[in-house]
C-alpha cells in the first residue's frame, strides 16, 4: 500500500468515503487499524478532509485539492524514476 494507491481510491470516488471502502479496494488489504491510523496522518498532512458530521462508527474522508496535487506529484515522480 502506497500513498498514491490510497489517494487514488479517493480520487476515483470524488466524495466522502468510509475507510472500509478504501480498505476493500487496496491489494493486499491492509490491517484495519493501520489504515485508520494512516488516514488520520493523511488528514494531518492536509491531503484528506474528514466529514465534520462524522460520529463514532461513521467516519468518512474525502480528497482535498492538496491531495489531488500530491497525486499528480507522485505520478510525475514515478514516471521519472520507475
Amino acid at each position: 500500500m502506497t500513498k498514491l494507491d490510497v489517494l487514488q481510491v479517493f480520487a476515483q470516488v470524488n466524495g466522502f468515503v468510509k475507510p472500509d471502502y478504501v480498505r476493500a479496494r487496496l491489494r493486499p488489504a491492509p490491517d484495519r487499524r493501520s489504515l485508520y491510523s494512516y488516514l488520520g496522518r493523511l488528514k494531518g498532512q492536509g491531503l484528506l478532509d474528514r466529514n465534520p458530521n462524522s460520529r463514532r462508527g461513521h467516519l468518512t474522508y474525502r480528497l482535498t485539492e492538496r491531495g489531488r496535487a500530491r497525486i499528480e506529484y507522485l505520478r510525475r515522480t514515478l514516471q521519472r524514476h520507475p
